[in-house]
């Protein structure tokens, strides 16, 4: 009976492998075609109506202007997008930090979670914009507010993912290694993080998308280059094509840093139940 079993086991693995290639390579076109499809629907729509209509430029540009506007000055869109970054990814930096050491914190100690946890809350639901300025004056003009901004910006998504899967730990297993003498931090590198690493990630992802945002809105108040800068200024000069042009060059590079994300979370959790799908469409390809 068992030769009887493997057999046909072998031949539908055989068969599914053989499938593989074609259906993935399928799937991926089609992932591909229609958002282009319906980015070149919305494109052609959105020039024939300037065209039609005759709408100013400094209303609204066609996206034939826009896309002159990139290639005629992408070296100066690029240099900008540069700063942005940098003083996007610092902030990360002090961001990822801070939140999961605060998460850890909060997890360990009842006592810092009730004192913490409201001014974190408190500090998240202020209104980044409405503090801009006072970053202005607390750090003055420059790098240093951007990159608080993306600090106050990023920050709370990486705590409350933190504490959400340090929390989710198995109790069985934490009392477990308790009861064979782990130590706190031993508990908290073998058992607690290695269970959090899914939420934490997922954190980590929203922070990354948020911290450009926080760059550029930090830009708008206290930094005299950067996209936001640029952006502030095309608007003030009426030159709309090259404030379309900037959020263009945004927009590009926000869908790179999710995918970027979306890339290092397959790589640290490649046995995760959400990462199964796009290893074997990876594997398919």
């Amino acid at each position: 009976m068992s030769v009887g079993t493997t057999q046909p086991i072998a031949t539908v693995e055989r068969a599914a492998n053989a499938k593989t290639p074609a259906s993935g390579a399928s799937n991926l076109a089609a992932g591909m075609l229609w958002p282009l499809l319906s980015g070149a629907i919305g494109l052609a729509l959105w020039e024939g109506l300037v065209r039609v209509f005759k709408v100013p430029v400094f209303i609204l540009p066609a996206p034939s202007q826009v896309i002159v506007t990139i290639v005629e000055q992408w070296w100066y869109l690029l240099s900008q997008l540069a700063i942005t970054t940098f003083a996007a990814g610092l902030g990360l930096v002090m961001a990822i930090v801070f939140g999961l050491a605060a998460g850890a914190a909060i997890t360990a100690s009842r006592l810092v979670d009730r004192m913490l946890t409201p001014w974190l809350v408190i500090a998240h639901a202020v209104p980044k914009v409405v503090i801009a300025p006072l970053f202005l004056v607390w750090f003055g003009f420059g790098l240093q507010s951007e990159m608080f901004f993306v600090v106050a910006f990023t920050f709370f998504p990486v705590i409350v993912n933190t504490v959400t899967g340090l929390k989710s730990a198995d109790p069985e297993q934490i009392l477990m290694v308790r009861a064979m003498g782990a130590t706190p931090i031993q508990v908290l590198r073998k058992i607690q993080f290695p269970s959090a690493l899914p939420s934490i990630c997922a954190g980590i992802k929203l922070a990354v998308t948020l911290a450009p945002v926080g760059a550029v809105i930090g830009e708008f108040v206290a930094s005299n280059k950067g996209l936001g800068h640029l952006l502030i200024r095309a608007v003030g000069d009426m030159d709309t094509p090259l404030a379309f042009a900037a959020v263009t060059v945004f927009s590009i590079f926000g869908v790179l840093l999710w995918r970027l994300a979306e890339w290092g979370e397959r790589r640290v959790l490649p046995w995760h139940p959400s990462q199964r799908e796009a290893f074997l469409r990876g594997a398919g390809t």
